[in-house]
Formats: structure tokens, C-alpha cells, sequence
């Protein structure tokens, strides 16, 4: 194995302990790393494009990676975007210019940025859709400035798909996923 391999691997794992930055200016404890937040883009790309004419395979690879390159420039909340540059086709070039196909994933990264295909746009839907996972969390936690920042980016949504999800997550409840369970949870503890 190629120590440029190993040290690729390391590098993907800094991102599990860098922290998405704009969560500190909204404030309410949300402490989400970059690599939970890959994990989540990924999860709802894949729900999203399930049972379309789209490349999953391209659609999952641009979902894992589409954040990489911020090993090398951090992660730069939106206000920031405003004072800073950052030259993030540098960093993804080098961030994988010793791995196999390289060529590969620096172009449908690029095609990301870009939003030039039908895929780019559904992960940067499904990258918005992460993120009001998380709003909607807070909102339900009392972060009160919480429902200005879900109200615009639900309002970025691109495809019809993010937008419904979008629709259905204003609607719905963080812990309703397992209510079944915990109605029988409270009755076996009623039983005993």
C-alpha cells in the first residue's frame, strides 16, 4: 500500500474532527463535524435519487466528497464567504492527486461547483436538505433565530424532490421516527 494512500486516509479522517463553523454563529450546540454532515448529504442524495433515471454512483460519489477539500480551507460559513477566498479547486486537485482515478473525482467535484448536471443539483438540494435536518432540530430545541435560516434555505431548493422533502420536514416531528417503539417501550414499562 502507497503511503500517499495512507496519508489520503488520514486526511479523510481529519474531517471527522473539523466542526461545520456557521452552526457557531447561530449558536444552540450543534457541534456537527464535516464528516457527519458527508454522512447525512449522502443518506438524502441516495433517498432523493432512488428510483430515477439519474448515475447513483455519480450522485454518491459527489455526496462524499463534495465537502473534502475543506480538510485544506476549512469550513467557511456563509457570512464569511462574504470577506474571504478560497481557492477550493487547488485544494481538491491536491487533496486527491495521488489516488486511482483522480481525474474522475476532481471532475464530478468540479461538476459540482458548477451545477452542471442533474446530479450536481440534486446533491446540492440534498446538501441544503442536511442542513435543515439540523435546523429543524434546533427549532424543536428552542433555538428561536433557528426558523429565519430553515425558511431561506428551503427556499433554495432547486429540484421538486428537495422541495417536497422540504415541505414534509416543516411538517413533521425530529422524534416521530421511532414513536411506534416508544409507545411500546411505555407500555411494557407500565406492564411491569
Amino acid at each position: 500500500m502507497k503511503s500517499s494512500t495512507i496519508d489520503f486516509l488520514f486526511e479523510a479522517a481529519a474531517l471527522k474532527r473539523l466542526h461545520r463553523t456557521g452552526w457557531q454563529i447561530l449558536g444552540g450546540g450543534n457541534t456537527e463535524s464535516i464528516a457527519e454532515h458527508s454522512f447525512m448529504v449522502a443518506v438524502i442524495a441516495y433517498v432523493m435519487a432512488v428510483g430515477r433515471n439519474l448515475n447513483l454512483e455519480k450522485i454518491l460519489m459527489i455526496a462524499l466528497f463534495h465537502d473534502f477539500e475543506e480538510t485544506r480551507t476549512g469550513d467557511v460559513y456563509k457570512l464569511a464567504d462574504l470577506y474571504t477566498d478560497s481557492n477550493k479547486g487547488k485544494a481538491i486537485r491536491d487533496a486527491f492527486s495521488n489516488l486511482p482515478q483522480s481525474a474522475k473525482i476532481t471532475g464530478l467535484l468540479e461538476e459540482y461547483v458548477q451545477g452542471k448536471s442533474w446530479e450536481a443539483k440534486l446533491v446540492k438540494d440534498a446538501d441544503t436538505i442536511a442542513l435543515c435536518v439540523e435546523l429543524k432540530v434546533l427549532i424543536e430545541s428552542g433555538n428561536q433565530n433557528a426558523g429565519e435560516w430553515l425558511k431561506a434555505n428551503l427556499e433554495s431548493l432547486k429540484t421538486e424532490t428537495a422541495q417536497e422533502l422540504g415541505k414534509a420536514l416543516v411538517k413533521s416531528n425530529s422524534q416521530n421516527w421511532w414513536k411506534k417503539q416508544r409507545k411500546t417501550l411505555h407500555d411494557l414499562m407500565v406492564e411491569k
